[in-house]
């Protein structure tokens, strides 16, 4: 090959080595482009725990920080209750927020249960110069100014079914046998100051500790009174949905449940409150927009739980909470989360599957049983068949043995015995051809001494052809004749006989 083709072909390698190189690299940028357009595309989300200066705020914040350790863009939105909440997360303009489990949560479509979390507990605050006239069913909240809550909040729907369980009506205007009822905003309660422009009792549904329930405490004169009957109040859903199954209300009562405050929680001295005190509560719950993607949630799940959040309440946050009957449709990220921890067989497999084998096991058993009869009547009757037919044989030699032994040997009986033996044989091959007589050593032992016999029965024919000959040959006579006629008046006698 001269120079200047060598140089050629060269230039060639370099050229498509070098358009190789490019086309990777840019492919490899495309790629690294996508992939981190989608990532920064996913990376933002919105939380909304309501109004801030609460301590569910407080908590949100606290989940957007641990979000954020992971790599989110995570922003805490306000809202101004719990229905707005639940409506901007139902329109997407708001993708998860903390809400009370106890809301009732009808006519948001589009709302998806990420998971439950630790409970609330509705605080009572009273002045407290009027905390021991309060009494436990609540009575003497008669004739009382009290606030319920924002209007369309959590709080103020259970306050309005927790007065009403104890009896207790409330009205806007003062009344003897009423209590007076306002819905205030927080701050509204915040920016009040003392005296008359604060009511007499406060209805609070919040995380413990409470950062509206420390400022009222430690500097307005209140304290917590507790609200003993949570149980019953529970279960009371169960004739509150019979008798009133279409009931206008924000709180379902089933979704409650009995909650304990620390003592010294909000005051050491005077201690505040001075030992456990019950109470109503509710459990918060972290729902989602549908259109989140399973990824996202399970990145947020893994943050609630493998994360300092998981800490807030004790006992701390887990996994085992997401087992709890859901207020919502799960999102279809719990339910790959709840996927990775459970077994490939579950207990449930295990049951079905023994009870499985079980059944299999009694037919497999029972078939054997069946098979092993069947087989031990089949060889039973194959002894019987084989005993049978040793004994004809048996007969047929003692015939031979008596033929033997006579004074004289005679054609006709040899020949009818000649006969016998075969029809023997032929039935008991027909018989092994069927499957009736059992394997070939089982014949081998039949057609042995079957054969044995015939040869004897033969050997006594080539016997008495012997005497026919010789008779033959002293009457002058061929021996063919006489061994002819011999047969022939055999087989007449066989025939009449």
């Amino acid at each position: 090959m001269t120079q200047p083709a060598q140089t050629v072909r060269s230039a060639s390698w370099r050229r498509a080595w070098l358009t190789g190189a490019l086309a990777l690299c840019a492919f490899s940028l495309a790629l690294v482009l996508v992939i981190g357009n989608r990532r920064h595309v996913t990376q933002h989300i919105s939380v909304t725990a309501g109004s801030e200066g609460t301590t569910r705020a407080l908590v949100g914040h606290m989940l957007a920080f641990e979000l954020r350790q992971r790599g989110l863009s995570a922003r805490i939105a306000e809202s101004e209750s719990s229905a707005d909440e639940l409506a901007r997360v139902n329109a997407g303009e708001v993708d998860f927020a903390l809400v009370s489990g106890a809301f009732r949560h009808r006519g948001f479509p589009h709302v998806r249960e990420v998971s439950p979390l630790f409970p609330e507990a509705l605080h009572l605050l009273v002045k407290r110069d009027l905390a021991d006239q309060i009494g436990e069913s609540l009575a003497g909240l008669r004739g009382r100014s009290v606030d319920l809550g924002p209007l369309n909040s959590a709080t103020a729907g259970l306050a309005v079914e927790v007065l009403a369980f104890a009896g207790v009506t409330c009205a806007p205007e003062p009344a003897r046998d009423t209590c007076l009822a306002s819905n205030r905003a927080l701050e509204q309660l915040v920016e009040a100051g003392n005296g008359a422009a604060l009511p007499d009792a406060i209805f609070h549904l919040a995380t413990v500790p409470s950062i509206l329930a420390t400022e009222l405490i430690r500097t307005r004169g209140y304290t917590l009174v507790p609200i003993p009957f949570a149980e019953a109040f529970r279960q009371s859903a169960l004739l509150d949905d019979v008798s009133t199954p279409e009931r206008v209300g924000e709180i379902e009562r089933r979704y409650t449940a009995e909650v304990e405050i620390s003592p010294f929680t909000y005051q050491t001295e005077p201690p505040v409150p001075d030992a456990p005190l019950p109470t109503v509560g509710a459990r918060l719950v972290l729902v989602a927009n549908e259109r989140i993607s399973s990824a996202m949630v399970e990145t947020v799940l893994e943050t609630i739980f493998d994360s300092r959040f998981a800490r807030i309440p004790q006992p701390p946050l887990h996994r085992s909470l997401l087992e709890l009957p859901p207020r919502h449709p799960l999102h279809p990220g719990t339910i790959a989360f709840l996927g990775r921890d459970r077994p490939w067989i579950s207990g449930g497999d295990v049951d079905r599957l023994a009870n499985a084998l079980s059944v299999l096991g009694a037919l497999v058993g029972g078939s054997l049983f069946v098979w092993q009869s069947w087989r031990q009547r089949r060889s039973a009757r194959r002894d019987e068949l084989f005993g049978a037919y040793q004994l004809q044989i048996a007969a047929l030699e003692s015939r031979i043995v008596e033929l033997e032994l006579s004074a004289e040997l005679a054609l006709e009986p040899l020949i009818s015995l000649q006969r016998d033996l075969l029809q023997l044989k032929g039935e008991a091959l027909a018989r092994y051809a069927a499957g009736e007589l059992g394997n070939q050593a089982t014949l081998t032992d039949l057609l042995v001494p079957l054969n044995a016999a015939r040869d004897h029965v033969g050997s006594l024919l080539l016997h008495v052809r012997d005497n026919l000959e010789e008779r033959a040959e002293t009457q002058g006579i061929s021996a063919e004749a006489v061994w002819d006629d011999a047969v022939e008046r055999s087989e007449d006698e066989s025939r009449e006989s």
